[in-house]
């Protein structure tokens, strides 16, 4: 007989079948007992011996009877009493768990945080715990008073940080995660953004393929997908994304910005609240999922000093690009009929003697690789101080923050400087604090313009002349009976002193107030007020090669934005918390007010002089056909909000909430609306069937539903006019730029979401599961408008959008040994949704055929023209022509009709839908091994099942007219064409002349395994020699950000700025 860590009841069961006894025990006696062990050919005696070990039990053998029962107590303590209280604020806990270890003797502190045991042995030593605080073993004694610290870590694994309620971890129904700071730092130090899209499959931040790593320039993120289209002119100013998730900073809404240059040493935990149950309570603003930020609060004890010191090194990654050498783009050049005919120098001297000085060049062997031109090594550093004590009467953290990002492309830059001060004042039963945080962000992107201007620029110029002077143009292109091209030198435009330039001061302070009535019931206060100045500037010097043919009264240009904006927000509320034998209930009520102002002034001046820089009172005067702009909005909410949760035993499980909100973003008729959730769940491992199942330490079963509003909505209940200048008798005059829809509704979205959570085999494997469906209905659609009605378009309500979805994340643990610190954990998370339009039917016809159509880029060559609005489509999904490819008998592109007939002859009429930019699946694969003080972790991103349009094909290899010959084109515009009769080929011939459509031939899979990080670490908090330099930790980190990237489809990424890779050091110690 075997038994290894398994409970007694089941042994004794197992026993009694082998051995013919009948075994008579209590359960509850045995139940907490387990036992290791193997006997064979063994007396009765010497099995019983084995099984119960050094529990304190005894056994009776009587006839074909076994009675097994407690030993008699010996130095027994009869009644043991105590009181148990949080050293953080000195209250009672309530609800923490006494448990005389090796026994079945436990209870629960009551409203007072007392307890009472009976019977307890001396020998036994009491177990002390409660969630998110370190537990405590101590020997009893019959008066006891225990002081409890605050867990950090645990406080994670427990409670679910909603931003305005905390919810408890086993009595939630939702779907959330939260991941510390510790967590975070483990993928990268300098980006919070960057570092949670690796922890989170349903967290995206897409990446931008015109910006790649502009340290100024916001990231796209959505969680499990967007709510709601994407067409400009309904949405908030203060967003260019309508799919973007609200931001919660210490429980008062905050923005994507704030976020991104938030210090990371400050922050305690992110939580990403996802379904109905968790994002309800955020009514008008939760549709988009939430993240709630929580920042590290001061703690009572000894002062401390926290420093963390960061630094990164990026490179700019130039492998995406394939570009021509100097003799291949001579050669093409040649082939494409740029020079005529070579031999004919009495018809064609000028082209001839243009290409012997472009071929003197290269055969001198110039072969400027232009795309290192405007690149530097980019070293970036950031700097975090924090000193932070107090007492239980009264706390205190100052902290202090640099952060300094260098972009890969020369003069981007980004500085941001912090400072907050954190006050907790208690006195009996109130409890107030105040958080003060101030930042100033300074942009700046120089003058060196886009990238892509260097990557097209031929490579037989060199950047300078001979004598070091810097020519203005590279190449003159002169064709006869049409207008001469020029492809002007992007060096000598970045030498002159043109700036890009953006500053922002946020002033944020937050005061809360708590009131403790009773010991379950409390009341709470809360306000908030945030100002925030942004200043933009850009000037472009006279000198500019884009000048070159202009009158000098629009030489140079000075463009100013000034942006001023008033938050504030007000809130209270109450929290009632009750405990009854085995029910548990919580209540909150809240009620809050909110309101933003802002106002944007702004000029563009043109006209300077050379040599005066960006004064614009040098200017001549405004732009033509402009005048200075000015425009204001104020948008004010109010809500309402009740939660109730119910569990028994945290086994069976019950979430409700209702909130009622207003807004001046909607109609004059339905100002209000109403948001409600319930969610049930179900702990199984609670239950006492499940008691025995020893591989098992979690499964618990939930689902939600309920409803949302979207957050991005602009004020469209308003009459807008736009005032401007006459020039007739009647002076100013104004005109409607945007008209009201009083009966506009709400963008309600419908949340349903199941999920499993499972641990198994004493918390070695863990496995999160969760599918979800979204329904928005109605959208808000901007529909255009007849010409007579003086407007362009008008906000309706019309169609909806239907989203279905599926994530998990598992985690398992090879190797898992606390005491020595080894482990080794292997994770693996992903992503797959589909979401679907419907209830168009022909109202977006006028809208679809303007991205089919543009007045200043031929219909067959739009982009646009790809994206279209159907019932029963994606918002993500391509439309164009099918092709079979290029015909090697002819060299021309074949295409397939709506009704699948081969053909030469491209329609318009036979777009179809031929692809998908959303992956069937995405997520991370990651490794994490810890030896002792060591920690080495490795994160790859995989995208699965997306396909994209190559734009450098479509460009770059084709559609290389006479206008854009004199610029650096793709090898394989050189290398991969057809050329004769039965060459088998993906590409047309060589032609300036020849326009090729847009078709599915350029649309390719997506599919790519990205090193997203690698990161390796030493904590020297154990060594001893820290003491001797008054370090209480120290640890010190080397992490790599996208080391390889292994893509199927070969395309440029990062057009205007481009992607980067990052080695970065970390350093923080504590005083």
């Amino acid at each position: 007989m075997e038994f290894k860590n398994e409970g007694l009841p089941s042994i004794f069961k197992r026993l009694q079948k082998l051995s013919g006894y009948k075994v008579l025990f209590i359960y509850d006696e045995v139940r907490s007992y387990h036992s290791t062990g193997k006997v064979e050919k063994a007396s009765i005696e010497e099995v019983l011996k084995v099984i119960i070990g050094k529990h304190p039990l005894k056994y009776v053998i009587e006839g074909q009877f076994i009675n097994i029962t407690h030993k008699n107590p010996q130095n027994v303590i009869s009644e043991v009493k105590g009181k148990i209280i949080a050293e953080e604020d000195g209250l009672p806990v309530i609800g923490a768990t006494i448990q005389v270890e090796g026994t079945s003797i436990r209870t629960i502190t009551d409203a007072n945080g007392n307890f009472r045991l009976i019977n307890v042995p001396q020998s036994n030593r009491i177990k002390i715990s409660y969630v998110g605080m370190q537990s405590q073993s101590l020997s009893p004694k019959p008066q006891m008073s225990v002081v409890l610290k605050t867990d950090t870590k645990a406080l994670d694994e427990v409670v679910v940080e909603a931003g305005i309620i905390q919810r408890n971890k086993m009595g939630f129904t939702g779907s959330y995660r939260t991941v510390n700071q510790e967590e975070l730092k483990a993928v990268g130090n300098i980006n919070v953004l960057q570092s949670l899209k690796t922890l989170d499959p349903s967290f995206v931040v897409a990446d931008d393929m015109s910006m790649g790593s502009d340290p100024n320039t916001m990231s796209r993120i959505t969680m499990r997908g967007g709510t709601t289209m994407t067409i400009s002119g309904i949405y908030d100013d203060t967003t260019t994304n309508p799919n973007e998730p609200l931001f919660i900073l210490d429980g008062f809404e905050s923005s994507l910005q704030e976020i991104n240059d938030l210090d990371i040493n400050r922050i305690e935990s992110i939580t990403l609240l996802k379904d109905a149950a968790s994002t309800a309570i955020y009514g008008s603003k939760g549709a988009n999922g939430v993240v709630v930020v929580e920042t590290i609060k001061p703690k009572a004890g000894e002062v401390m000093i926290n420093y963390s010191g960061d630094a990164q090194v990026a490179w700019a990654d130039l492998s995406v690009y394939n570009m021509m050498n100097a003799a291949e783009k001579l050669e093409f050049e040649v082939l494409a009929g740029r020079y005529g005919d070579l031999n004919d120098w009495s018809g064609n001297r000028e082209s001839i003697a243009q290409y012997q000085r472009a071929l003197e060049n290269v055969r001198r062997g110039v072969d400027t690789y232009w795309l290192k031109v405007p690149i530097q090594t980019a070293v970036t550093q950031s700097h975090s101080l924090n000193v932070s004590g107090g007492d239980k009467g009264f706390l205190y953290q100052i902290g202090a923050m640099f952060k300094d990002i260098q972009g890969v492309m020369k003069g981007s830059v980004r500085q941001t400087f912090g400072g907050n001060m954190r006050m907790t004042y208690r006195k009996n039963k109130f409890n107030i604090s105040n958080n003060l945080n101030v930042n100033i962000t300074n942009g700046n992107n120089g003058a060196w313009g886009s990238f892509s201007e260097f990557v097209n620029a031929n490579p037989y110029y060199p950047v300078t002349n001979e004598d070091g002077t810097i020519p203005r143009d590279l190449d003159v292109y002169k064709r006869a009976n049409y207008a001469d091209i020029t492809a002007t030198n992007p060096y000598y435009n970045a030498m002159l002193p043109s700036e890009n330039r953006s500053k922002i001061l946020s002033v944020t302070n937050n005061t809360n107030l708590n009131w403790y009535i009773i010991d379950n019931l409390r009341w709470t206060a809360s306000m908030s007020l945030n100002t925030t100045n942004t200043d933009n500037m850009n000037f472009t010097d006279p000198a500019h090669t884009k000048y070159a043919s202009s009158d000098y009264t629009k030489q140079g240009e000075y463009s100013s934005s000034k942006s001023r904006s008033w938050r504030y927000t007000m809130n209270t509320g109450i929290a009632y918390a009750l405990s009854l034998n085995d029910h548990n209930l919580t209540f909150n009520g809240r009620a809050e007010i909110r309101s933003t102002s802002s106002n944007t002034e702004s000029f563009v001046a043109t006209g300077f002089p050379k040599g005066v820089g960006a004064i614009p009172s040098f200017a001549y005067s405004f732009k033509e056909n402009s005048t200075p702009g000015y425009s204001e909005s104020i948008s004010r909410g109010v809500s309402f909000l009740g939660t109730f949760n119910y569990n028994y035993k945290y086994r069976y499980l019950f979430d409700a909430s209702l909130s009622s909100d207003g807004s001046t973003s909607f109609g004059r008729d339905k100002k209000f609306q109403t948001f409600w959730s319930v969610g049930a769940g179900w702990n199984v491992s609670k239950e006492s069937f499940a008691k025995d199942w020893d591989w098992m330490q979690e499964l618990k079963l939930r689902g939600s539903f309920g409803s949302n509003g979207n957050q991005n909505v602009s004020n469209l209940t308003s009459n807008v006019y736009s005032y401007y200048a006459g020039s007739d008798i009647f002076g100013t005059a104004s005109y409607l730029s945007g008209y009201a829809n009083p009966n506009l509704e709400w963008q309600v979205v419908k949340k349903t979401s199941v999920g499993i959570d499972l641990m198994f085999w004493d918390n070695r494997l863990l496995l999160t599961m969760d599918y979800y469906h979204t329904n928005t209905n109605p959208l808000v659609v901007s529909i255009q408008q007849k010409p007579s009605s003086g407007l362009s378009t008008l906000p309706i309500n019309l169609g909806h959008l239907n989203t279905n979805g599926f994530e998990f994340n598992v985690s398992w643990y090879a190797i898992r040994n606390l005491e020595k610190r080894i482990m080794l954990n292997f994770r693996l998370n992903g992503n797959t949704y589909k979401s679907v339009y419907g209830g168009f039917g022909e109202a977006l016809a006028n809208l679809n055929d303007a991205y089919k159509k543009d007045s200043s880029v031929d219909s067959k060559l739009n982009v646009n023209s790809m994206i279209q609005y159907q019932d029963g489509e994606s918002p993500t999904a391509l439309f164009a022509v099918r092709s079979l490819g290029i015909d090697p008998a002819t060299g021309k592109e074949v295409f397939l009709t709506k009704n699948g007939t081969p053909t030469f002859d491209y329609n318009a009429d036979d777009r179809v839908k031929i692809a998908d930019t959303n992956p069937k699946i995405r997520g991370v694969f990651g490794i994490s091994f810890t030896y002792k003080n060591l920690q080495a972790s490795v994160n790859l991103r995989y995208n699965l099942g997306s396909f994209a349009f190559n734009s450098a094909l479509f460009n770059k290899v084709e559609n290389i007219s006479a206008s854009n010959i004199a610029y650096n084109q793709d090898k394989r515009a050189l290398y991969s064409r057809w050329q004769n009769a039965g060459d088998v080929s993906q590409f047309k011939g060589i032609s300036l002349t020849t326009q090729t459509p847009i078709s599915s031939r350029f649309v390719q899979r997506d599919n790519y395994l990205r090193g997203e990080s690698a990161r390796i670490s030493w904590d020297f908090s154990r060594d001893e020699w820290i003491k001797r330099l008054f370090l209480k930790d120290l640890r010190f980190n080397v992490s790599f950000n996208d080391f390889f990237d292994l893509s199927e489809m070969k395309r440029e990424r990062g057009t205007d700025y481009p992607f980067q890779r990052a080695i970065s050091f970390g350093l923080s110690a504590r005083f």
